[in-house]
């Protein structure tokens, strides 16, 4: 039978190192075979029980077979790996199924034992993979050399079958290591990136702003100067924003576990909403809550900063005069919030990639300026208490972002 060429599939990541197991073997098993009867040590009235001793002694898993490729030994260490026993003389190859590196099915009769007895030669450069009967799988190298009889014919071959999974998982490893340490090194890179510019703008207006009130102050306009101070202000805020949205995140990875309480949700919702409004005069913001009474649990603060970037998230994407609704309601045990705007919209695709650190929706980089942390953090904080977030495209225009937490087994208390 003509079979399909094998090139393709030889191991790019051959062990070189390794030796050539088979011929080695081979060339143990001859000489110990010829030494031991001149040193007295094979017992001579049973040849076959020496042979599959010496073979078993070897620990490295082996097997014969005849011309045709029927298997006529293996030893114990061949069993193992294959993980059964096959019948000697019946069958031609002890794994009930082989696959080739990248996973396609290697038929018995193109494996290299194969073409090792149907070319009579040593075949070398190859790995595959073993299914055992209970499914798992092994990666080998074998190592397949036809034995010759004294007269030169062809009567059989012997496999030497060395397993290397553990040197691919030692591999897989290092290559998911060296990915990781490659992806990081790009975060570092665009959240440095990132970083000195969102804190390099602020500080410039602040500083600039501060300058000119000190140097010219008492020259300037009333109005003029509050202006300024307005910049000043808004910048200041939206600095400490960055610092506590890092700060918040940075506590979080480095101690997840928060201590959460039963806490009233609307009474939460309604005074960030308050101090949020305090700082966004122009901002219409309103409450619907369904119902008005619902008691989570959730920590305080960490809930407060979930709604001061959600709302601020809002109101940066929407248009002046447009308003953002808060809607609190109760579903399967959980409260959630939902903050509405209709502003510029989300792509579905991109749903939850919002929610990864330093990523910014495309439509949103040609908006205003951001780190890309604080939906990241709404997240982080979201799943430490047990919640999660969600967001979505508005019929007509506009988001939706919400995020809900486990309703409390126990009233709260004061707030």
């Amino acid at each position: 039978m003509k079979v399909a060429p094998l090139d393709p599939h030889r191991a790019t990541s051959y062990p070189r190192a390794l030796p050539d197991l088979g011929a080695q073997a081979l060339r143990l098993v001859t000489a110990l075979r010829e030494a031991a009867p001149a040193n007295g040590h094979a017992p001579s009235a049973d040849p076959a029980w020496y042979h599959a001793e010496l073979m078993n002694a070897l620990g490295v898993a082996m097997y014969t077979t005849d011309a045709a490729g029927r298997i006529t030994f293996f030893n114990d260490a061949a069993a193992t790996f294959w993980g059964r026993r096959p019948s000697l003389g019946e069958e031609w190859c002890g794994t009930l199924r082989l696959y080739w590196t990248d996973g396609t099915p290697m038929r018995h009769d193109e494996c290299p034992m194969a073409m090792s007895l149907r070319e009579d030669r040593a075949v070398r450069g190859y790995e595959a993979i073993a299914e055992r009967p209970d499914g798992s799988r092994r990666f080998f190298v074998p190592y397949p050399t036809p034995l010759h009889g004294p007269d030169g014919d062809l009567i059989g071959a012997v496999n030497v079958l060395v397993d290397v999974t553990e040197r691919r998982q030692a591999e897989e490893a290092l290559r998911t290591a060296a990915e990781s340490l490659a992806a990081s090194n790009a975060v570092k890179d665009q959240f440095l990136g990132l970083i000195s510019h969102e804190l390099r703008t602020p500080v410039t207006t602040i500083f600039g702003n501060a300058e000119l009130l000190r140097d010219r102050g008492d020259r300037l306009e009333t109005d003029v100067k509050q202006t300024m101070i307005g910049a000043i202000a808004h910048d200041s805020e939206r600095l400490l924003g960055i610092i506590e949205n890092l700060l918040h995140l940075t506590r979080l990875e480095s101690a997840p576990q928060v201590e959460l309480e039963p806490q009233v949700l609307a009474h939460v919702v309604r005074t960030s909403i308050e101090a949020f409004g305090r700082r966004h005069p122009e901002r219409e913001i309103r409450l619907r809550c369904e119902p008005r009474h619902l008691i989570v649990d959730a920590d305080r603060t960490s809930l407060e900063l979930v709604l001061e970037n959600l709302l601020g998230n809002a109101n940066k994407y929407s248009p002046p005069g447009s308003e953002v609704e808060v809607v609190i309601r109760s579903l399967e045990g959980a409260a959630e919030v939902v903050v509405l705007d209709r502003g510029i919209g989300i792509d579905e695709s991109e749903a939850a990639l919002l929610f990864t650190p330093f990523y910014r929706a495309a439509a949103a980089k040609t908006r205003a300026g951001g780190l890309g942390i604080g939906l990241a953090l709404c997240k982080r904080i979201a799943e430490t208490q047990g919640g999660r977030v969600w967001a979505e495209a508005r019929p007509g225009g506009g988001s939706a972002f919400g995020f809900a937490v486990a309703l409390a087994t126990e009233p709260a208390g004061e707030s």
